[in-house]
């Protein structure tokens, strides 16, 4: 058998996983972002975000 048809042929046979991997990290990813924006972690969100211009000096 051809070797281009063979590595052709194990990716078909191993795409169900790269499907799977890829309906998981959709799924954490909506999770994140989901727990970031709730109302009770808005306080810190805020916080963290104002993080790159605190120098952390008196100026």
């Amino acid at each position: 058998m051809n070797p281009l048809l063979r590595e052709a042929a194990a990716s078909v046979q191993l795409g169900w996983v790269l499907g799977a991997m890829t309906v998981v990290f959709l799924a954490v990813f909506l999770g994140w972002v989901f727990w970031a924006y709730r109302p009770k972690h808005r306080a810190m969100m805020e916080e963290i975000g104002r993080m790159p211009f605190m120098d952390g000096g008196d100026a």
